[in-house]
């Protein structure tokens, strides 16, 4: 009887656990603007994942491995100093950078994205001290929602 009450626990638990686990597949990004060949291009994803990769002025293309499938947000910038971080100036990135959603699947797996320099799209336009750049960093992400907030 305790033979057969621990097999039944132990085939729940595999079942829950093949039940949770998601598809991961690898991301095939494209990264452009890249505005010189100074630093690394840092990139990240919301679900943990992420990468390091040499600058090349113009565009370059990287594989991000073990992405869960679905839903998800990328961040990139060109870390043109090396410092391994997004610079700013009154909470303005001062550094080629961009965010967007994707979604992979098993129909799939590429993910274009194109930096900006916020600083560019931010001439013209008036701008209180204290708010976001509302709508001034929109993602080139070609396909998909731009995410209402906007995280540093």
């Amino acid at each position: 009887m305790k033979k057969a009450i621990l097999n039944t626990a132990m085939l729940a638990i595999a079942l829950m656990t093949t039940a949770t686990a998601s598809a991961q597949r690898d991301m095939q990004l494209t990264i452009s603007n890249i505005p010189n060949d100074k630093g690394q291009i840092l990139v990240a994803t919301k679900s943990g994942q992420w990468a390091k990769v040499k600058a090349e002025k113009g565009k370059i293309e990287t594989t991000i491995k073990d992405v869960p499938d679905g839903k998800g947000t990328i961040y990139v910038f060109h870390d043109e100093n090396g410092n391994g971080q997004l610079d700013e100036k009154d909470n303005i990135p001062m550094e080629y950078c961009a965010f967007g959603d994707y979604e992979l699947s098993e129909n799939n797996s590429k993910v274009d994205i194109e930096l900006i320099y916020v600083p560019d799209k931010m001439k013209g336009h008036d701008r209180q001290a204290d708010r976001p750049a509302d709508n001034l960093l929109t993602p080139a992400y070609k396909s998909g929602p731009v995410p209402e907030i906007i995280q540093y």
